[in-house]
């Protein structure tokens, strides 16, 4: 990791142990478990956050992914990181960056990103305002509901939210003067 250096390091560590949904269901599972599970969640966040920090002092960016509510934006290393000058969070739908399940209905997921790429940040800050279960993206549908194999499938980053990614990064090193606009064929989403 020391001698790759590369310009955009992405983290979207096992969330999991910090989820809504996990936590009403603690009541059924042994505490030891439960705590062993967190302990190792919080020890990978916390190097995923050290990863980042080592982004930023060498002028490079990074991009953080974990659900919009996971209680991992509660902890520790991650509020030391949006303390930091140039480092925002947006909320995103993922059904408007192509999260869907195997029958192609959309799958909202609302996911927080972090980064110290404002142009990232940006081109990720999408919504949907569909109601009712409705959802804004351009082929329609019916929000399904994020779990079990959908929930898995929802893990994966699909095509459009990496396409997405390249867009946000190219826009950054285009701003911060490190390429120029005609250097990789990736055009505006």
């Amino acid at each position: 990791l020391a001698t790759a250096r590369p310009t955009l390091r992405i983290g979207a560590p096992r969330c999991t142990p910090f989820s809504n949904l996990q936590n009403l269901n603690k009541h059924r599972r042994d505490p030891a478990i439960i705590k062993e599970e967190i302990d190792r969640a919080r020890l990978h966040l916390a190097w995923c956050c050290k990863l980042y920090r080592a982004q930023i002092e060498r002028g490079a960016y990074f991009l953080h992914e974990h659900p919009k509510l996971a209680r991992s934006w509660q902890e520790p290393c991650v509020m030391s990181l949006l303390g930091i000058k140039g480092v925002g969070r947006v909320n995103s739908d993922q059904c408007q960056l192509g999260q869907e399940d195997d029958d192609g209905e959309p799958i909202k997921k609302p996911t927080g990103f972090m980064s110290n790429s404002q142009e990232l940040l940006q081109t990720l800050n999408v919504r949907c305002y569909g109601r009712g279960g409705l959802c804004t993206r351009t082929a329609g549908g019916r929000h399904v509901t994020c779990l079990g194999k959908r929930a898995r499938r929802a893990a994966i980053f699909q095509d459009e939210l990496c396409y997405a990614i390249l867009v946000g990064l190219k826009r950054q090193l285009i701003k911060d003067r490190r390429m120029r606009e005609n250097e990789v064929g990736i055009t505006s989403v």
